[in-house]
């Protein structure tokens, strides 16, 4: 099979939307699909270098220019204009080498649906997320971003009266939703047959040999919190709660996008500089994952979120996660491997995850190393191999439909 893998977002070695671009193409490709895949320009030099380390004959790539400097790439507007001239290299690309499908996986947004059903050819789009919106009550702590979140809830939900996006859901072969409330958006929006299916994977070489194994009841709660630091990954909700915990606990923050100063204030203020650790850089992903080792609990409280691919790390190397029950982490982590944390008011959500904290540090070990279990348990199932084996099964049946 030959199929032309849409993947903006694609880089190796990465995480995050470059690293699911990056491993769709390389797991298809694993199972002896020939995969072409396209994507930005401005990641050649990184790809074509990796590929000459790792030569891979059933893998090809097809880069895209965007030919303005207005928008910077990974903006929302570079991302739709970069949709449009995606269609004109794909058209070139199909001229040489007749697809069989094409398949639309990064960036996994609703907003900006892929353009690459006029080729002509079935076409898969998604997973695909973005159909969540934070919640109204929850909005103060996004701060000066307040305006903006609400725009964008407001466009959110207008989608289904857009005749635009009707027209090109309905043009697509299948479509694949990445949570819940996607999947709603998307039968609102005229498909009654989106399925569902979550959009991160693991690979098989994240995973532990075994879930994490709590020995001793220790006195001292060792907190993760990996993330982006965006209005909408609401950490300073996660240090309001934590400084209301009653038992001991230390936080490690992985993660940037803020100014340092910034981070060591919002720490500063709440009293907690000797309990919060924060690298103030961006790390490695071999570093991500040495960290997730060395600690009890995933602390995850973003506000919207598709669906997290932090979740599915730390359940790999076997983490109960603590997190709000809200959008992608109400789907993925089973009930059995964590905490939810009902969203209501600013007030009782800081009070639902100090609680939460405390709840799991009064756990036995007993209680603990199930909820490890389950986590680990549920992280085999979303390998990235299987992604990629449930992926082509889906190609068989709509390449055998058109024939």
């Amino acid at each position: 099979m030959n199929v032309l893998l849409s993947a903006y977002a694609c880089m190796p070695n990465s995480g995050s939307e470059p690293g699911n671009g990056w491993n769709w193409a390389m797991h298809l490709a694993e199972r002896g699909i020939k995969v072409t895949v396209l994507t930005r320009r401005e990641g050649r030099d990184e790809i074509e270098a990796y590929r000459r380390a790792h030569p891979n004959e059933n893998l090809a790539f097809g880069y895209v220019s965007v030919p303005t400097k207005l928008f910077k790439p990974g903006t929302g507007m570079h991302y739709a204009l970069w949709q449009m001239f995606a269609v004109g290299v794909a058209r070139s690309l199909n001229r040489q080498c007749r697809f069989d499908l094409a398949h639309h996986v990064t960036y996994t947004s609703i907003h900006v649906p892929t353009q690459l059903w006029r080729l002509g050819i079935p076409t898969v789009f998604g997973p695909v997320g973005g159909g969540q919106t934070a919640p109204a009550s929850m909005l103060e702590y996004f701060g000066s971003s307040r305006r903006a979140e609400e725009r964008r809830t407001l466009l959110t939900k207008a989608l289904p009266f857009s005749p635009l996006h009707r027209r090109w859901l309905g043009k697509m072969t299948a479509v694949l939703a990445a949570n819940e409330d996607t999947m709603q958006l998307i039968r609102a929006m005229g498909r009654s047959d989106v399925r569902l299916q979550f959009d991160n994977g693991v690979g098989a070489d994240y995973l532990t040999q075994e879930p994490k194994s709590f020995r001793l009841n220790t006195p001292v709660v060792r907190l993760i919190w990996v993330g982006r630091i965006l209005p909408r990954k609401a950490l300073p909700m996660a240090l309001d709660a934590l400084a209301k915990v009653q038992h001991d606990w230390t936080l490690t923050i992985v993660g940037n996008g803020l100014a340092e100063a910034t981070v060591r204030q919002m720490i500063a203020e709440r009293g907690l500089s000797d309990r919060v650790h924060w690298a103030g850089r961006r790390l490695s992903w071999e570093e991500v994952r040495a960290a997730y080792l060395e600690h009890d609990v995933l602390l995850f409280t973003s506000l919207r979120e598709t669906s997290g691919v932090q979740l599915l790390e730390a359940m790999a190397v076997g983490l109960p996660v603590i997190t709000l029950d809200l959008h992608g982490a109400r789907d993925v982590v089973p009930e059995e491997a964590g905490i939810k944390v009902p969203v209501t008011t600013p007030v009782e959500v800081v009070c639902g995850l100090a609680n939460a904290v405390d709840r799991f540090a009064s756990m036995s070990v007993g209680q603990k190393n199930a909820m490890s279990r389950a986590s680990w348990d549920f992280a085999r199932t979303s390998t990235w191999a299987s992604r990629a084996a449930k992926a082509e099964t889906l190609y068989a049946e709509l390449v055998e439909r058109e024939t």
